[in-house]
């Protein structure tokens, strides 16, 4: 399960095709991973997170793919939404997808976690 954020709200979909291509990696996004990560030590439910070049359907962008013990919540998507507006441009949006077991064990293949608990 993915969720996007367009203008103030959030639009959830199935994602029935994803491929991991490679971990996103730089400056900016250490930031955010830092970011990311002290939301993430105050949230018991956050297992593992990872940031990564993904093609989804037929988009290829940058998602966070989280491993949760709880499974799909909003209000942790608008918890990384605001900590990703602090850090990165506020027209931009990160895609959250909800790895299942099987998208986790591809993903561990192309990208480490930055965050894991």
């Amino acid at each position: 399960m993915q969720f996007k954020q367009t203008a103030q709200k959030f639009d959830e979909f199935r994602v029935t095709e994803v491929s991991f291509l490679y971990e996103q990696d730089g400056p900016n996004e250490g930031l955010l991973k830092d970011k990311l990560s002290q939301l993430f030590r105050q949230d018991r439910s956050i297992e593992r997170a990872y940031l990564v070049m993904a093609r989804l359907q037929d988009n290829s962008g940058v998602v966070l793919g989280l491993a949760t013990r709880f499974g799909p919540e909003a209000r942790i998507v608008k918890n990384v939404q605001s900590a990703f507006a602090s850090v990165c441009n506020t027209k931009e949006h990160l895609d959250v997808l909800f790895l299942t077991a099987e998208q986790e064990a591809q993903l561990t293949e192309v990208c480490k976690p930055f965050f894991r608990v």
